[in-house]
């Protein structure tokens, strides 16, 4: 059950970072960065949920569980809009 935790918790907190927030966006209009010029793994889902999955594998288990449950969260508060 805790790698599952940790699969919903990578892909929700990638999901929210990259297409809801849009930080990597943000961080290219910033330093100046081309439109199409790339910001791995900060702007690639797949390469950011696989980072943020090892990250959380190795951490205690209230943590995964809390990522989880807020930007789970926020993804469903974004489609019910």
């Amino acid at each position: 059950m805790d790698k599952i935790i940790i699969i919903v918790a990578s892909i929700s907190f990638a999901y929210y970072f990259i297409n809801i927030a849009g930080i990597p966006f943000w961080i290219k209009r910033k330093l100046n960065f081309g439109r199409f010029q790339r910001l791995k793994p900060l702007d690639c889902l797949t390469c950011l949920s696989v980072w943020i999955a090892i990250i959380l594998f190795f951490m205690p288990t209230i943590a995964p569980e809390f990522i989880a449950t807020i930007f789970l969260s926020g993804i469903i508060a974004n489609n019910i809009k």
